[in-house]
């Protein structure tokens, strides 16, 4: 029997990645629940048979649930930079709902609990929130373990922001010659950065919808690979024939820069992962075995990237 699999933030990548991934697996129907049906990519999953429907994060239970109606199962991923403070009450919001329409498979979208690994030292809102939005799911799903199945999975740092936020800087030497430079809070003697192709994350999420008593209440962290600043650059140099060399920028230093959106926050982070690693030892070796995932070489391969 087709199960319906209805998934939120459909047009964005982690959401994008998990709606291709099922469409590929005829076990399965999709429902992509996004704020604007008539965009570019509301329109192409339109073509791809996908069926779109109208619904945001901050809609009401009942507009939410009616937006769930008849799914098995649900890929829930939250916007905390399109809500902030806001994220942990639409995410709980979005939960009931989904308990309320009868989803049997609530597949949420989370991140490593920063403050509560490091006992208070650390805390980072983009993490910390969603880790409160998993308590109260996990909560959801004791008090209901018969009807509503919750797993979770942890997204590593997106190699895509190597393209774009982290975006390399291009020099002239004295010479003559042309240099790159990779810069930031990555301290080269701290832990290595688990980095993944984010849109990969549909594979994890369609093994986990196959076998949903293994993996109910469980944690998969995704991670294609684990790599330092100065490994990094050095893939770089290696797929594009170019000189990249790496740049540690404190996190300290980080969190003072004015044209950063959000530096105290990602400063944190990397103050975090700089200690912990990005997943704070939680088990990074399940994911693997669900997908072959890319290497950071073969991402970049993958994106045709070249340096001029």
């Amino acid at each position: 029997m087709t199960k319906l699999i209805t998934v939120f933030g459909a047009s964005g990548q982690q959401g994008g990645g998990v709606v291709q991934a099922l469409l590929k697996n005829p076990n399965y129907k999709v429902r992509a629940l996004t704020r604007n049906p008539e965009s570019e990519t509301s329109l192409k999953l339109k073509e791809q048979g996908v069926e779109v429907v109208k619904c945001d994060d901050s809609d009401s239970k009942e507009i939410i649930q009616e937006a769930l109606s008849g799914s098995y199962g649900v890929f829930c991923v939250t916007n905390y930079w399109g809500y902030f403070e806001k994220e942990v009450e639409y995410g709980r919001n979005m939960a009931d709902a989904a308990l309320a329409a009868g989803i049997k498979h609530f597949i949420f979208s989370g991140l490593t609990p920063m403050n509560e690994i490091s006992q208070g030292r650390f805390s980072v809102p983009h993490y910390d929130q969603k880790y409160l939005i998993e308590k109260y799911i996990r909560e959801l799903s004791k008090l209901n373990p018969k009807t509503f199945i919750s797993s979770f999975v942890y997204a590593p740092g997106y190699m895509q922001n190597f393209l774009t936020f982290y975006k390399l800087k291009k020099n002239i030497e004295s010479d003559g010659s042309e240099t790159y430079t990779l810069s930031t809070p990555s301290d080269p003697i701290g832990k290595p950065l688990d980095i993944g192709d984010i849109t990969e994350m549909g594979y994890i999420v369609e093994s986990i919808l196959s076998d949903p008593i293994k993996y109910s209440g469980s944690v998969i962290p995704m991670s294609g690979d684990c790599l330092t600043g100065p490994q990094i650059a050095e893939i770089y140099s290696k797929v594009t024939g170019k000189t990249v060399n790496f740049e540690f920028i404190p996190p300290s230093v980080f969190r003072t820069l004015p044209f950063i959106h959000h530096s105290e926050d990602i400063a944190s982070m990397y103050e975090f992962c700089n200690e912990y690693g990005a997943f704070g030892g939680i088990d990074t070796s399940i994911a693997p075995k669900m997908h072959k995932l890319k290497t950071f070489e073969e991402f970049l391969i993958s994106q045709n990237v070249k340096l001029e």
